[in-house]
């Protein structure tokens, strides 16, 4: 097991000290809007109880610009200091985070990614990568992932992180509503990387969060969850309440698009890439097709993108599929794994995907290949399956 060093633990409670003012606002401000407790979690740590910790979200979760993302992102540094807190007690961390990718995908993946672990505290991150997006989708995605989450029979506590934005931008009113209506605590990490006249950055130039931004985001997760220690347990509510935007998102299904590729010009092709399946479906081939019926009422694909990646597009019953899967170009700077999903408003019944390469080379130097991960179906009902 790997162990966070004093000097780590020492600069955090430092950071902590300094910001004390700050953080104390925020967290007298919550304390009337945030009827949720987090008191289950800790009630199982002091009991010496095995606990899971599972974090959800996107880049910054994953610590992909950190030095170390295994030690140095605010994800790692929770968790090490949940470990020091609790010695002799088994704390599990499950990095349930798809770099690039944002809540769309999420509530598609939860079931495998999160949801198969059992965590009695979930960490999640609204990511940045939704900003741009369009907000009633995301919150719909949003909505999705909060009523997966809540209607497990033993539901886990949830912290959910308001994003931070470089440009000074506070986090869409969206989550703070969806959080409030569903009684879940929240940590708007805004505040916290919004110092004026910082000695260190907490941004790099990509506007990615450095060493420094992930302390300072594990030193107020750390203070949330000090603060709800001292708090009564929460009653387990058994009744979700009325959808605010909907429930079609409240499932999500993975297969493999290897399994599919059964066609002229498609290979399977073994993948190291721990976001994608073990075998991806490749082919370079223009014209190479898949086709393969679904039955719901969200649908995408996952794809691994590159500096080569061919153009294919995607058609639904005969039809050009809705954007955004309506034609995917898969390039990209460096490999990294490429979603794209109708997040609903398919008909109710059963749909054919058609999935074609175009010939299509906007540069010389790229190739027509394409690598396929997986398809993703959702908007059924988890009773129907």
């Amino acid at each position: 097991m790997k162990t966070i060093s004093g000097r780590s633990i020492k600069l955090i409670l430092l950071i902590i000290a300094a910001a004390g003012p700050l953080l104390a606002t925020t967290l007298e401000l919550s304390r009337e809007t945030e009827p949720r407790t987090l008191g289950r979690v800790f009630t199982r740590l002091r009991s010496g109880r095995p606990v899971t910790v599972a974090f959800l979200g996107g880049s910054a979760t994953s610590g992909r610009s950190a030095s170390q993302p295994e030690k140095s992102s605010f994800r790692a540094l929770v968790g090490q200091w949940l470990r020091t807190q609790y010695v002799g007690t088994r704390i599990e961390s499950v990095d349930a985070s798809v770099p690039g990718t944002g809540a769309v995908y999420a509530t598609l993946r939860l079931r495998r990614d999160l949801l198969s672990y059992k965590p009695d505290l979930v960490i999640f991150e609204c990511s940045r990568e939704d900003q741009t997006a369009d907000q009633k989708v995301i919150g719909k995605a949003v909505e999705g992932i909060l009523r997966q989450l809540l209607v497990q029979a033993e539901p886990p506590e949830i912290l959910m992180l308001l994003p931070p934005e470089p440009e000074g931008k506070p986090a869409s009113a969206i989550y703070q509503t969806l959080a409030d209506h569903y009684a879940i605590a929240t940590l708007d990490l805004h505040r916290s990387l919004s110092n004026d006249n910082p000695t260190e950055l907490p941004w790099n130039r990509a506007g990615e969060l450095t060493d420094r931004g992930h302390r300072l985001i594990a030193s107020q997760i750390i203070l949330q969850l000090q603060f709800q220690a001292r708090l009564p347990v929460t009653p387990i509510a058994r009744r979700l309440p009325q959808p605010l935007f909907s429930d079609e998102l409240n499932y999500g299904e993975l297969k493999v698009l290897a399994e599919y590729a059964n066609g002229k010009g498609w290979k399977k092709r073994p993948n190291r890439n721990p976001q994608l399946p073990t075998a991806l479906a490749t082919s370079d081939q223009p014209g190479s097709t898949i086709e393969t019926i679904f039955e719901g009422t969200v649908v995408g694909l996952t794809w691994l993108r590159g500096p080569k990646a061919g153009i294919f597009e995607v058609l639904i019953d005969g039809k050009p599929a809705p954007a955004p899967l309506t034609r995917i170009d898969g390039y990209a700077e460096k490999e990294a794994i490429g979603t794209a999903i109708i997040a609903g408003g398919l008909g109710l019944g059963e749909h054919r995907l058609t999935i074609r390469l175009l010939p299509d080379r906007p540069d010389r130097r790229r190739s027509t290949e394409v690598r396929l991960g997986y398809l993703l179906v959702g908007g059924q009902r988890p009773e129907r399956l």
